[in-house]
């Protein structure tokens, strides 16, 4: 879906302002006292990095905002590459970059992040990266997803990265606000264990608070895949059981199938919530709460040079979090639903037609 944009509301007046902070959703995105300016103004110029990095679908707005940033730190050398989605082409990406032996590597998303690190409690560690720095980007939960071991930093000598997830509570607090949510259904594929974990972590939430859960797991192929023919009949199902939203679980196989899953839901009135940008503005999706792409890209610029132009050992560096959120409300969407958004939400949303 190609959608135009435009911001609702100036200046977020009182009302605006005291229903932001009950969704948890004021904040500032970089560390105190920490700018791109700054850290330019520090960096100390001798050659040009070389940073090897490895996409997931091409160079999308997070990989170009963490370049753009990146390079404007210092002189840095990129080497690009992308697997089309299939983490089966990492392997040889990982002898790749253990042979040319770049100043850091970057990271885009939990699969690839995991392909070249391994988890963390990964029994064997031979065919992962161990002694190039590596910062993460697009991981949104790297401690579920084992790719960190606590949330304030990787607690891995080479790994770095920031936490750019939306808070499941300031998610659950915008479905509230939005309407009166008693059951949400899920349905998600179980071969990428990024979906799996966010599953999790939001089955979790929403049960403490009483919201109860419907969920369906699409069933995988003889290649061990799902397949696009079982979306309509999950969707069926959870409409069949009455959810008042569909949660968005993300992965790369719903981000593929996102306008099937959205135009399908909205088709049995179902109103669905994403917490990633790329899927609100590729589907039919109502309601979004995202951290903007260009922030993840920038905060991960920010881990790099730390690592790239003052020195910095990848493991010492605390784990950034983004704590600036937009809230996103499409209204063709929304008509098609019947489903219109409060007027308190309209003076600080972000509105797509």
């Amino acid at each position: 879906m190609n959608t135009t944009t435009r911001r609702v509301g100036g200046a977020i007046g009182s009302a605006a302002l005291a229903m932001t902070l009950a969704l948890g959703l004021a904040g500032n995105a970089w560390p105190a006292g920490k700018s791109l300016a700054g850290a330019a103004a520090a960096a100390v110029l001798v050659k040009p990095k070389q940073v090897y990095l490895i996409t997931n679908r091409g160079c999308e707005e997070v990989c170009r905002s963490f370049q753009h940033s990146l390079a404007s730190q210092g002189p840095v050398n990129f080497i690009l590459r992308d697997i089309d989605g299939d983490t089966s082409r990492m392997p040889p990406l990982v002898e790749e970059a253990r042979r040319l032996r770049p100043d850091l590597i970057a990271t885009w998303g939990t699969g690839i992040t995991l392909a070249m690190v391994g988890a963390y409690d990964a029994p064997r560690r031979e065919g992962y990266i161990s002694d190039i720095p590596v910062v993460y980007m697009y991981v949104g939960n790297p401690v579920e997803s084992k790719v960190a071991r606590e949330a304030g930093r990787s607690g891995r000598d080479n790994v770095a990265g920031a936490n750019t997830a939306v808070p499941m509570a300031a998610q659950i607090n915008l479905l509230s606000a939005y309407r009166k949510v008693r059951k949400v259904g899920m349905l998600y594929n179980t071969n990428e264990p990024a979906a799996v974990a966010q599953a999790a972590e939001a089955r979790q939430n929403l049960q403490s608070r009483s919201i109860e859960v419907a969920e369906v797991k699409l069933p995988l192929g003889a290649d061990g895949r799902p397949s696009a023919a079982d979306i309509p009949g999950a969707l069926a199902a959870l409409a069949q059981q009455k959810v008042d939203f569909l949660y968005s679980v993300g992965s790369t196989f719903t981000l593929q199938q996102v306008e099937a899953i959205s135009r399908g839901a909205i088709g049995l009135g179902l109103p669905m919530f994403t917490s990633a940008e790329s899927a609100f503005r590729k589907g039919d999706i109502l309601l979004g709460l995202i951290s903007p792409l260009a922030g993840i890209g920038q905060v991960s610029a920010y881990q790099a040079a730390q690592i790239l132009f003052h020195d910095k050992r990848a493991g010492d560096l605390a784990t950034p979090t983004l704590t600036r959120h937009s809230v996103l409300i499409n209204m063709r969407a929304a008509r098609s639903l019947r489903l219109y958004p409060p007027m308190k939400m309209l003076q600080f949303a972000e509105i797509a037609e």
